[in-house]
């Protein structure tokens, strides 16, 4: 491991050294007495050898103390250890036992063992026990004689003995206890050596990432006040990090982001106290210091102290602006691209629509052009008349769905008749087909009722049967099957009924890995400029917002089947352009005809006047409207075409209204009725009609209206 590593014995001897510097006076202090007592012995007892050592000694130690900072701490105390010893000696060999020489003898044991190790202690105390026992075999064998001590308690064998025993039984202790001591400090030394070395590193470690990282880390309070947050708050918000001490939330978001972070951090700290939580991310709009904005994804974390109680949230802050932008900007382009792919769909129908329109437009242009020449009688005319009819109101009922299936607008929740659905699906791909490809109906469902948007599943539908199309290119066929489901084994409550509608062609298939993708959104294998990859995705969609739920089924040479399951409903299906046969009766009154079309225009007066009304028209809404102000109250009805060249039908419709609230108005439009026109037939004096109709669709519409005034 890398870093420091503490020595005990290196510290042990800082630790003398630090001492020997505390007691240095202390040390002289006692050193002046000793010898002045010893001076004072000399008075009292007479002249010894022992005072002239323990001066020199005194001298010498004094010495060494005063060039300890001059010398390493470990040859200090070597020497000091050497005089102490020779002071004890010179004590033996002059004075005999002395308990002073075996403290002196001691100490310089445990400070041998504390510099340099306890083995070196247990050598000084043999060394130090060897001595001391010669001297005291010379002592009592009489070899050494002139001692100071006359006592024959002290001149004895078993007295030296006691006393050297003692000496090193406590000295040996001593060390035993300082190695022990050493050997666990040592080790514990060693453990908060590699403690403190890890904290350093993770110290380091966080540091580098808190001063690196793009992101912003914090720490708050339950007051929601900033009580920690990382340097990279200065290049994200402009704030150094003290000065984001000082902010408050207000501060850096934008109101309405303020109010849903309060609120979500009261939400989730109230389910805290229940037990643990987890907050979801939060995308909220914040404010720099230079006042601009940006969008960042924060994820809070709910933090408790040791006792479990919450204290305060931590988390990060990440700069989302690009990602948003470009999510927002991908929502845009799906969009596009799903108007796009209906585009391209009724793109590739236009070629067979408009052979099948030429078809229809070749007898009504001969039969009028004979009308217009005045062939044959009345009964020819008549025949030549109902011979127009026929594919005129067959080219409208196609422009009709085609205008449905291009719709765009509010999604609208009504029932809506699937077999109907796939009946209108199945004559629009009848127009822009390989003839070899062969397009059956299968209605095992008694009752095909489901509640949705009628021009959404037209749309889904017809994206399947493309789809299917695309997969025969040599040919084959193309079923449209419905059954009902019950939901005992689903979802659903028991008993409530499904309706199943399948999409299934014998064509090429596709294997596991396409299918496990062909939801995706831009996923298609059909080549550069033949499809976005949007068709199924919007499918899926279109099935997804009305509770259902889709599989598909193909495998390579196989075919493919594509099942949409939806929730069934026992309302009657509303009337999809189902024109009434309305009895057509005669009415007298004043119509006022506002179209801008030569050809409409006197189309309505004549089919008006059949009616029984007196016509007056105009091509501008401008000029309408000033007829109908002057004729005033003389006007029974208004046909007013919606799109106009000089004011919107919308607007001329408003003006009508100032003029006259109660005046009743029927809308024409070649256009099939949205939300927008159905939000202007209130009241029962508005009503719309769709272009083209016939005189008892005229009828219907004007009877629908309050009567003549």
């Amino acid at each position: 491991m890398t870093g420091i590593e503490i020595d005990p014995r290196r510290e042990a001897r800082a630790a003398l050294s630090d001492l020997l510097e505390r007691f240095a006076l202390l040390v002289f202090t006692l050193g002046v007495v000793s010898v002045l007592a010893g001076s004072l012995r000399v008075t009292s007892r007479g002249w010894h050898p022992n005072v002239i050592t323990d001066l020199t000694f005194f001298v010498l130690i004094v010495g060494v103390v005063l060039l300890r900072k001059r010398l390493p701490v470990a040859v200090v105390m070597s020497i000091l250890v050497a005089l102490v010893t020779a002071t004890a000696i010179a004590s033996f060999l002059t004075l005999g036992l002395g308990t002073v020489s075996f403290v002196g003898l001691t100490a310089c044991s445990i400070v041998v063992g504390v510099v340099f190790g306890v083995r070196a202690g247990f050598l000084y105390l043999g060394g130090s026990v060897a001595v001391v026992g010669v001297i005291g075999y010379a002592v009592c064998s009489g070899a050494l004689t002139g001692l100071e001590a006359t006592d024959p308690y002290l001149m004895e064998p078993q007295t030296w003995i006691t006393q050297i025993a003692g000496y090193a039984a406590y000295a040996a202790a001593i060390l035993v206890v300082g190695g022990a001591l050493e050997s666990r400090l040592s080790r514990t030394m060693r453990a908060v050596s590699r403690q403190a070395e890890e904290l350093r590193r993770s110290e380091q470690r966080y540091r580098f990432l808190a001063d690196n990282m793009k992101d912003v880390l914090f720490f708050q309070d339950m007051e929601l006040r900033i009580t920690y947050v990382s340097p990279s708050v200065e290049r994200l918000f402009g704030y150094t990090p003290d000065e984001t001490l000082d902010l408050s939330m207000s501060s850096i978001l934008t109101p309405d982001s303020l109010e849903r972070a309060m609120a979500s951090f009261r939400h989730y700290a109230a389910l805290a106290e229940g037990g643990d939580v987890e907050i979801p991310p939060l995308e909220l709009e914040y404010i720099r210091k230079d006042g601009t904005t940006f969008w960042g994804e924060m994820t809070p974390v709910l933090v408790r102290d040791g006792s479990g109680r919450l204290f305060g949230s931590q988390g990060l802050i990440r700069d989302i602006t690009q990602r948003r932008n470009a999510e927002l900007e991908r929502a845009a382009l799906e969009q596009e691209l799903r108007q796009s792919e209906k585009l391209r769909s009724i793109g590739q129908l236009a070629g067979g629509i408009a052979h099948d329109f030429n078809n229809q437009l070749a007898p009504i242009i001969a039969h009028a052009d004979l009308l217009s020449r005045g062939v044959g009688d009345r009964e020819a005319v008549a025949e030549h008349a109902r011979r127009i009819l026929g594919p005129a109101r067959s080219a409208a009922d196609l422009i009709g769905k085609l205008l449905a299936f291009a719709r765009r607008g509010a999604y609208e929740v009504r029932p809506v008749d699937v077999h109907e659905v796939i009946d209108d699906v199945v004559e629009i791909l009848s127009h822009g087909i390989d003839r070899r490809v062969r397009v059956t109906r299968h209605y095992q469902a008694a009752s095909a009722v489901v509640e949705g948007d009628r021009s959404q599943l037209q749309n889904a539908l017809l994206n399947l049967g493309l789809n299917a199309r695309d997969a025969l290119p040599e040919g084959g066929e193309i079923v449209f099957a419905t059954r009902t489901l019950l939901d005992a084994d689903g979802d659903g409550a028991a008993g409530s009924e499904r309706l199943e509608i399948t999409v299934t062609d014998d064509g090429a298939g596709m294997d596991e890995a396409v299918c496990a993708r062909a939801f995706e959104p831009f996923f298609t294998t059909k080549p550069p400029g033949r499809g976005t990859g949007m068709g199924l995705a919007a499918v899926y969609g279109t099935v997804a917002r009305h509770g259902g739920s889709i599989e598909l089924a193909s495998r390579p040479g196989q075919g493919t089947a594509v099942s949409l399951v939806l929730p069934a409903v026992t309302e009657p299906a509303a009337a999809a352009g189902v024109v009434g046969a309305a009895k057509v009766t005669t009415v007298r009154g004043t119509a006022l005809v506002i179209d801008d079309e030569d050809g409409v225009r006197a189309a309505l007066t004549q089919l008006l006047e059949c009616l029984g009304y007196t016509v007056v028209s105009f091509a501008r809404a401008t000029d309408g409207i000033a007829g109908f102000l002057e004729l005033g109250g003389d006007v029974d009805v208004v046909v007013l075409d919606l799109v106009l060249p000089d004011l919107s039908g919308r607007d001329a419709l408003h003006r009508l209204q100032e003029i006259d609230p109660s005046a009743k108005v029927l809308l024409v439009s070649g256009y099939t009725a949205d939300a927008d026109i159905r939000e202007l037939e209130r009241g029962g004096t508005v009503g719309f009609l769709e272009k083209p109709f016939l005189l008892a669709d005229l009828a219907e519409a004007l009877a629908r209206l309050d009567g003549p005034r």
